[in-house]
């Protein structure tokens, strides 16, 4: 469950307006907070846009493996459907496709920087 509790947290961290609490939840592994506020350079932005596009791609393939759980677990005798195993996978492979689209948002708001940024040179 704690996957899935931090998933909701990143789903619920990219929806907010951007504040100095919220961008530490919203930054992407590898990617500083420093890094997001100080970011001017195209090749910065870039960066990030490329951080955020690679967590999404994470996050699109643990939604794949739960999917695959899911169609596990509900195979007719397997005894964790009476468990709920199929509902949490469904629920969390919902979850996590939210968070890599919200993620990919991001990708592309910090990639349109990068463009306007080279523009500006």
């Amino acid at each position: 469950m704690g996957l899935r509790r931090e998933v909701l947290m990143l789903v619920a961290a990219a929806v907010l307006t951007i504040s100095p609490g919220a961008l530490a939840e919203m930054t992407p592994p590898g990617i500083s907070e420093e890094a997001v506020k100080s970011a001017k350079t195209p090749e910065q932005h870039q960066a990030i846009a490329d951080a955020y596009a690679k967590e999404a791609a994470n996050l699109r393939a643990q939604a794949d493996a739960h999917r695959r759980m899911d169609s596990w677990y509900s195979e007719p005798g397997y005894k964790s459907s009476k468990l709920g195993f199929p509902r949490h996978c469904r629920a969390l492979a919902q979850d996590l496709e939210a968070a890599a689209k919200e993620l990919d948002a991001l990708a592309k708001a910090h990639h349109e920087m990068a463009e306007a940024a080279a523009k500006k040179k």
